[in-house]
């Protein structure tokens, strides 16, 4: 009987179909690859973005909770001022609250005066709602940009007098809180807000000096 000859090694055809399926396996595992790198990085952004929403809203209640008058000085205010800015879409509400907070801020652990408002000029590197800090009997100041995607500022505040509670558009006393204030926040044209922004920040404050 005649042996057969064993073949050794590849045929060209053969190592280029072998090349051919491999560089389709690779291909489609570096696709495969690459589409969890990018959904772990759309997570991890959307998880830091909650994350911030979240500190940017707590540290807004804590400064508003801890709101307070004084009485050595009567040019602490507490000021809320009712707004409204005309835009080509229409008018959006533009209030300004200014008020002192006993609460830690990155100024002053001793008492800041605290100024929100939305900040919409091209000459200043923050936007949207924007907090200017000053130290209370300091010198020590800072802005700080809290909701960049801000185009609108609305601020209620409840009001007890004569024994019937109602929310006011506006308060500014010396010597007076009132019982609690409503943040609501507008998205700028074009933009929206992170959903903890979407929903107002309603805080109660102690009535009184």
């Amino acid at each position: 009987m005649r042996k057969q000859r064993i073949r050794q090694g590849l045929t060209l055809i053969e190592l280029v179909v072998a090349l051919t399926l491999t560089g389709l396996a690779l291909t489609s595992g570096y696709a495969a690859f690459m589409t969890l790198v990018d959904r772990r990085e759309a997570s991890s952004a959307h998880s830091a973005a909650v994350t911030r929403a979240a500190a940017v809203r707590s540290t807004l209640v804590a400064w508003l909770a801890n709101a307070r008058l004084t009485i050595e000085e009567d040019d602490i205010v507490f000021q809320g001022i009712d707004g409204t800015k005309r835009l080509d879409s229409g008018e959006i509400p533009d209030d300004e609250l200014t008020f002192l907070t006993s609460a830690p801020t990155p100024v002053s652990s001793n008492g800041t005066i605290v100024r929100l408002h939305i900040d919409r000029s091209d000459a200043t590197p923050e936007k949207g709602l924007v907090a200017e800090l000053v130290a209370w009997k300091g010198t020590r100041a800072e802005r700080m940009e809290l909701v960049p995607n801000a185009g609108g500022l609305d601020v209620h505040y409840l009001s007890g007098m004569m024994g019937a509670r109602r929310w006011l558009p506006s308060w500014v006393s010396t010597t007076l809180l009132p019982l609690g204030a409503q943040i609501g926040l507008v998205a700028a044209v074009g933009d929206s807000l992170p959903p903890l922004f979407q929903l107002p920040i309603t805080v109660s404050f102690e009535s009184g000096r």
